[in-house]
């Protein structure tokens, strides 16, 4: 089987349409790589734009992609289906699922459709090269960090361009790719759960009466000796976070708790941490 590699660059503009802000596919780029993850062909199409007329200063800043560039590029609709045969049949990958919710954003609006048509299915390589790589915070993993961290030579290949973008992922999954491992990433985008976990927006919780917090939970253990601690003062909420006053019932040592309630697609997590005791929510010390 073969692999695609996606990466779109995007326009953010506000749709009449649908009274909302867009980000307009404005180009297409993409690799093809066989069962050795060599890559074997390339896809580049500029995006004429039908939303908006005018192309973000932060956008060409980064590109490089001018309104001149783009007003003889194909229509979506043209460059969906091409870019539709030239996939035909491969796992499609992206780096990160912003890429994708864009595409499906632009399908939405040109198309009506709820679903891209042509994805059946899909590995998110930033959560996977993530985790290969032992990142804790996968979402934060920028493409160009990875390819750094892994000794990567990306000299000479064009950056926020579409497939100088593709062929940078395409490095880092060879770097990292473990049959078995990779094959637990890819996703049925078919059902209707696909759709639903790419759209689901986590949350933090703030409101200590939600129904949602485990208050079992909300307990530290010392951290200096182990103990049970009690907790000193109501909880007060700060940078979506809960935060109070804790004191060891063995050595007496004092300290502020803090713990964050995130609601996700399979549920809620929390984390904890432990902060001096006049800290304020950043862990600053606060002065007297």
């Amino acid at each position: 089987m073969n692999y695609v590699i996606l990466d779109l660059e995007w326009n953010g503009c506000y749709s009449k349409k649908f009274k909302e802000f867009i980000n307009e596919i404005i180009e297409f780029g993409a690799v093809k790589l066989d069962d050795d993850l060599n890559i074997i062909d390339k896809f580049s199409m500029f995006i004429r734009p039908e939303i908006s007329r005018k192309i973000r200063s932060s956008v060409s800043d980064l590109t490089s992609i001018t309104f001149e560039d783009l007003k003889h590029g194909a229509p979506f609709n043209y460059a969906a289906s091409k870019f539709r045969k030239f996939s035909d049949g491969c796992i499609l990958m992206t780096w990160s699922t912003s890429d994708l919710i864009a595409l499906e954003s632009n399908f939405k609006y040109h198309f009506g459709n709820e679903k891209i048509p042509f994805l059946k299915k899909y590995v998110d390589l930033q959560s996977y090269c993530g985790n290969m790589m032992g990142v804790k915070n996968k979402k934060m993993l920028g493409l160009v960090s990875a390819a750094e961290m892994l000794d990567i030579d990306i000299e000479g290949i064009p950056r926020h361009r579409a497939v100088g973008d593709s062929i940078v992922s395409a490095k880092c999954l060879k770097a990292l790719y473990d049959e078995k491992e990779f094959s637990s990433y890819v996703r049925d985008a078919e059902c209707e759960e696909f759709y639903d976990r790419l759209n689901f927006h986590n949350t933090y919780i703030s409101d200590i009466d939600s129904p949602l917090i485990d208050k079992k939970e909300m307990f530290f253990d010392c951290n200096l000796c182990g103990a049970h601690t009690e907790r000193r003062e109501e909880w007060k909420v700060k940078h979506r976070a809960f935060y109070s006053e804790f004191e060891c019932l063995s050595c007496g040592n004092k300290f502020k708790g803090k713990i964050c309630f995130k609601q996700k697609y399979d549920g809620v997590t929390f984390t904890k941490s432990i902060l001096p005791p006049k800290s304020d929510g950043d862990g600053n010390t606060e002065k007297s």
